[in-house]
């Protein structure tokens, strides 16, 4: 034993499985210069997917690629409804595409995967938001309000191209959803039952990355090196939440966004303080370090109220009535949810039907969560 070192035991040592996913990640700014030759490496045919509000960064692909460009779909949705998938599939099918592209946020890289699944078609990810998912395996499709995900190789881009350029005018209220949702995925990750030491010290940073960034891109929109921090984020926990499992947290954003077609990161957004409250009991140490890298001082026991006083700060939404939620969907969404999850023993701490009860109603009045 080295000398004046502490000793180490077995007790209370996790065991951890670590699988190291695969993807290519080309990082900085101006880097969509190079996005048509990264998607030239997997075939010479580009079936390019992208927002409206990707118009231009799908112009430029488009012109570097001489030609190369064999389709182009402008229409996403969000929670990448069934229907959707199909008629994209039918036309990349049609134009005899080697190769998938999409250039946008969360939607645009859940159709996209959408059609890779179906066409089992390798994927390259531009992202223009915060989402993360441009990092996973994990798909989502939505039908008859019912949201099914899922965990497929062939989904996970092959390579991801990180431009904070592309994100200088994303709109500032959709910047703080957008972060905060990728503070979801990291803190999701943190208390993943199995998560490796590795998966942890990424999501802390990813947290870091983000809470440093969102305050300055409030301040300075335009800022290259405040997107590039907040873009730095969203690769963590993308690659924090493919190399861990989900818990309450995203489950319940499924089940709602599907059921009432809510937007995707104001729901992240307004709910992680009621999550983080209702697992905080069961995940002392791991709440910490989610304060600590928020920049937080408070205890553990008021770790929801404390982030939803931080969301506040950042004027971003706090209530589910306040991103579309009514009244009347309050009932259906209690009892879905209760019937979906409330016989899952989901880690750390399960949810019974009075806890999901107590979470939802709360989170549509936007009361600030209770100290535990």
């Amino acid at each position: 034993m080295i000398e004046n070192e502490p000793s180490v035991s077995s007790a209370g040592l996790a065991g951890f499985v670590h699988e190291w996913p695969a993807s290519r990640v080309v990082f900085g700014p101006g880097v969509i210069s190079v996005a048509a030759s990264e998607a030239a490496r997997y075939g010479s045919r580009i079936a390019v997917i992208h927002d409206p509000t990707a118009q231009s960064a799908a112009d430029r692909v488009t012109a570097d690629a001489g030609g190369g460009v064999c389709a182009r779909i402008g229409e996403v949705v969000q929670h990448v409804p069934v229907h959707a998938v199909g008629k994209a599939v039918a036309t990349v099918r049609d134009a005899r595409a080697e190769v998938l592209m999409c250039i946008g946020g969360g939607s645009a890289t859940g159709l996209a995967k959408g059609v890779a699944r179906d066409l089992e078609l390798p994927l390259v990810a531009v992202p223009t938001t915060y989402a993360g998912s441009e990092m996973t395996s994990i798909w989502g499709l939505t039908e008859g309000g019912r949201k099914t995900t899922g965990r497929a190789a062939t989904v996970r881009p092959r390579t991801v191209v990180y431009d904070p350029e592309l994100t200088l005018d994303l709109p500032t209220a959709i910047s703080v959803t957008s972060g905060i949702n990728a503070i979801a995925h990291c803190v999701e990750a943190l208390y993943a039952h199995g998560s490796s030491p590795l998966t942890r010290l990424a999501a802390a940073e990813g947290i870091r990355s983000m809470a440093r960034a969102l305050p300055s891109i409030l301040e300075r929109p335009r800022d290259v090196g405040a997107r590039g921090f907040a873009l730095r984020g969203a690769w963590l926990s993308g690659w924090s939440l493919e190399v861990s499992t989900t818990g309450l947290h995203h489950k319940l954003c499924h089940i709602l966004g599907g059921l009432l077609d809510l937007p995707h990161s104001p729901l992240h957004t307004v709910l992680l303080p009621y999550t983080v409250a209702h697992i905080a009991p069961a995940t002392v140490a791991e709440t910490r370090t989610v304060l600590e890298s928020l920049g937080i001082t408070g205890p553990v026991t008021d770790a929801g109220g404390l982030i939803w006083d931080h969301h506040r700060l950042l004027g971003a939404p706090t209530s589910l009535a306040g991103i579309g939620m009514r009244e009347a969907d309050v009932d259906p969404a209690i009892a879905e949810a209760s019937a979906i999850l409330a016989d899952r023993a989901l880690p750390p701490r399960p949810a019974g039907p009075s806890d999901l009860r107590d979470l939802i109603r709360a989170a549509f009045n936007g009361d600030r969560p209770a100290a535990c």
